[in-house]
């Protein structure tokens, strides 16, 4: 589940910063900083793909950084809450199979 979460964060980034890399072709001047974040989020779904591989409850946590960021600047791009909830939802499911990974750890350590 671990390389489905990490595929789909990396995948997520991709189409993030097309989007801002487009947006900022296509509108010339305001939005700066809305625009800026929106290509922070997408380097931080990008490190969170990564680090989901092995260290999944830290690609959570910033799967959910990103997300708080991209609810931050929904108000000027609607789109970002969408993304925003995407990687919201897999930081939630990455945090919970790293949880789970731990406690097995931990139950074989005891036994």
């Amino acid at each position: 589940m671990k390389l489905s979460i990490g595929t789909i964060g990396i995948g997520l980034s991709t189409l993030v910063l097309l989007q801002f890399l487009i947006f900022d072709h296509a509108a010339e001047g305001g939005l700066l900083q809305a625009r800026s974040i929106g290509i922070i989020v997408s380097i931080l779904v990008f490190a969170a793909g990564t680090f989901t591989f092995w260290l999944p409850r830290i690609g959570g946590f910033i799967f959910v950084v990103s997300a708080f960021l991209a609810f931050s600047v929904s108000s000027d791009f609607p789109d970002m809450a969408f993304w925003g909830s995407a990687s919201l939802i897999l930081g939630t499911l990455s945090g919970l199979f790293g949880w789970k990974e731990c406690d097995l750890a931990s139950n074989a350590e005891r036994d």
